[in-house]
């Protein structure tokens, strides 16, 4: 019978990879702006824990949120990578993406 394999995370290889990805977002002309979420921003993550990001884009997508993600993903990321990608003017309609900005850190 198949096994599966839970590997925990390995916090510095996970804040270098953020590190890189972020700055990687950043050169993008559209991205405005990326918060962490969730249990790291909060300081509150554990090993088995996902990072959760709110990246803002400048106007003009008209894709919905989800079906910007796959764009946005990186090819290698060390643990489970949430994207949460909204337009400043879909962040000014969506109470989830506002408690995501209010609670969230700015990279």
């Amino acid at each position: 019978m198949p096994s599966v394999k839970i590997i925990a995370a390995n916090e510095p290889e996970v804040r270098r990879a953020l590190r890189q990805y972020v700055a990687s977002l950043k050169k993008r002309q559209e991205v405005k702006a990326v918060y962490l979420c969730g249990s790291w921003a909060r300081g509150r993550h554990s090993p088995y824990s996902d990072v959760d990001l709110l990246v803002l884009l400048s106007a003009g997508d008209q894709r919905r949120p989800f079906d910007r993600v796959p764009d946005y993903l990186p090819a290698r990321f060390p643990v489970s990578l949430d994207l949460f990608i909204y337009t400043k003017e879909e962040l000014a309609r969506n109470e989830f993406a506002q408690n995501l900005l209010a609670t969230g850190i700015p990279l």
